[in-house]
């Protein structure tokens, strides 16, 4: 049986390739709807919906009076692996940065107990970071660790030390495994101050426990991620697939 690609279908592919051969890079306005669709022999309708797509996936944005324009592209999160994020970065040559906020030490909530397998009211220590990627504040993060299992990490964290080498060459545990939750929100003001965005924005909202290999939590974190800077990927293991 021939099947035939729908038209809006086919008019995403052609759009993606145009910017792709023709090498366009983020800001650039694409032709007028005219000159796209005398060049491909399509319909004006078939062409919005096509740009209608792509704007949605934010390949493309649209200013009013002045074109369609090619977005600055969004920075993959892999959501397979535990902290994948930050070296996948590097390996981008990506140019990263964490500011500390706020450090102090509290008493565990009743949600932070159960995260981090530690009795309620136990002292834990609270970072709040931010995280900026080619110098723009990307990622706001909070971080709890227990003050029992971890004593004077206080003493011994700060900008300029990555707190996985903390954990691994003086605590001697190693991240091992973990579980994130992934849902949207919106930026409060003060959220939205933080990471240079007008507030009620779009933002990722993830949660999740990094454990060692006894099965031990090491941290309970929570982070606020600028949807117009990152895109969530999941990798597919074909051979777990059924036939």
């Amino acid at each position: 049986m021939d099947y035939r690609i729908p038209p809006g279908t086919e008019a995403v592919e052609k759009l993606e390739d145009f910017i792709a051969v023709n090498r366009l890079t983020a800001n650039t306005r694409i032709p007028s709807e005219r000159d796209l669709c005398e060049m491909w022999g399509i319909s004006r309708s078939t062409l919005r919906q096509a740009v209608d797509i792509l704007v949605g996936w934010g390949v493309l944005y649209r200013v009013r009076g002045s074109g369609v324009f090619v977005s600055v592209p969004k920075i993959s999160r892999n959501m397979v692996g535990v902290d994948s994020m930050i070296g996948e970065l590097r390996q981008q040559g990506r140019v990263l940065a964490k500011k500390i906020v706020s450090s102090r030490i509290i008493e565990a909530t009743k949600q932070i107990s159960k995260k981090l397998q530690i009795p309620l009211g136990q002292k834990v220590y609270e970072y709040i970071r931010i995280r900026s990627v080619d110098y723009t504040p990307a990622l706001l993060e909070t971080t709890y660790i227990d003050c029992q299992r971890y004593p004077d990490f206080d003493k011994r964290y700060t900008e300029n030390t990555p707190m996985g080498d903390l954990f691994k060459n003086i605590y001697h545990k190693k991240q091992s495994s973990g579980k994130e939750h992934i849902s949207v929100t919106y930026a409060s003001e003060n959220e939205a101050h933080l990471l240079e965005v007008t507030p009620d924005s779009p933002l990722f909202f993830t949660s999740g426990v990094v454990k060692d290999e006894q099965d031990i939590p090491i941290t309970y974190y929570k982070q606020l991620i600028r949807s117009d800077l990152f895109k969530f990927v999941s990798e597919i293991d074909k051979s777990r697939s059924e036939e």
